[in-house]
């Protein structure tokens, strides 16, 4: 007869499931960074249909209306990212013309 080795408590542990919980919590964090709260996402095992074989995030039942008001935060806060960075590029010099006054400001005559 086989003699079988105990198991401890990593024997039930998950990595796919558990990768997937994972990529599921930074999804729900960075929409909420953002305002956005989707409620009822829920980690799916692989099923025989689906290709290629992973857990799936199932984002739940949203709303039209629901999705066009997280459609409209999400767009204004990349809205805001834009301008603030077309702002922080036209009011920054370029640094060719930075580097070239330091060195026509070190160069001797």
């Amino acid at each position: 007869m086989q003699q079988l080795c105990p198991v401890g408590p990593d024997y039930f542990e998950d990595q796919d499931r558990d990768y997937a919980a994972n990529a599921g919590v930074e999804l729900i964090n960075a929409l909420r960074k953002l305002g956005v709260d989707l409620e009822g996402i829920e980690i799916s095992p692989p099923c025989g249909r689906c290709s290629p074989l992973e857990y799936v995030l199932d984002l739940g039942a949203v709303r039209p209306a629901d999705a066009l008001r997280m459609a409209a935060r999400i767009n204004d806060c990349t809205d805001e990212l834009q301008r603030l960075r077309t702002a922080g590029t036209a009011a920054a010099p370029p640094r060719a013309r930075i580097e070239r006054k330091a060195r026509s400001h070190h160069s001797t005559p």
